[in-house]
């Protein structure tokens, strides 16, 4: 399958075709990994991650790929295994890339980006299911309140929108904790 009809695979639908197509990547991401410290399966992790950043980012709108998929796949996994290593303490003195592509320039802002998802991700994740369930069918179902109400079994529309709000100031306060956490973590 070619770069453009993957992309075209994954903006239809069709992720399981797209994602069997991107298989053939995961051998020179494995090189990479065991090369600088790392094993096969960290490595298949590295994998799966980089096809999720992938996936999202071909599906935004507007998003045109500047270099082939293979290369745009494995500069995110180097990324993603560069910030792996940071993140052990591990020296990148001897990082080794001989012959492999440079990334593509707007990678590090893709990165950034998704690493605040990622943090936003952790701390919905923390919340209560009840909160979960309110801010899923308010915020993606685009429930009205009333509906959100008789559903969960509040007494009311004030109720749902007061949960709502609080639900939601929940998760803005654990994504700053985690967001000052993981800064002072990388300092």
């Amino acid at each position: 399958m070619s770069d453009p009809e993957i992309l075209q695979a994954i903006r239809d639908g069709r992720d399981h075709a797209a994602f069997t197509a991107l298989y053939v990547h995961l051998p020179k991401v494995i090189r990479l990994v065991k090369a600088n410290s790392g094993g096969r399966d960290e490595a298949k992790d590295i994998f799966q991650d980089a096809l999720v950043i992938f996936h999202r980012k071909a599906r935004t709108e507007g998003f045109t790929l500047t270099s082939s998929i293979s290369t745009f796949l494995f500069a995110i996994c180097r990324n993603l295994w560069r910030e792996e290593l940071r993140r052990r303490d591990r020296s990148l003195t001897d990082w080794k890339l001989e012959g492999l592509p440079d990334e593509p320039a707007d990678l590090t802002a893709l990165l950034a980006r998704e690493g605040e998802y990622r943090t936003a991700e952790q701390a919905l994740r923390s919340l209560g299911e009840k909160c979960l369930e309110v801010l899923k069918r308010f915020y993606i179902l685009h429930e009205p309140l009333t509906q959100i109400a008789r559903a969960l079994g509040f007494a009311g529309e004030g109720a749902a929108k007061t949960r709502k709000y609080k639900c939601l100031e929940e998760a803005r306060r654990r994504y700053r904790q985690l967001v000052d956490t993981n800064t002072i973590q990388h300092a």
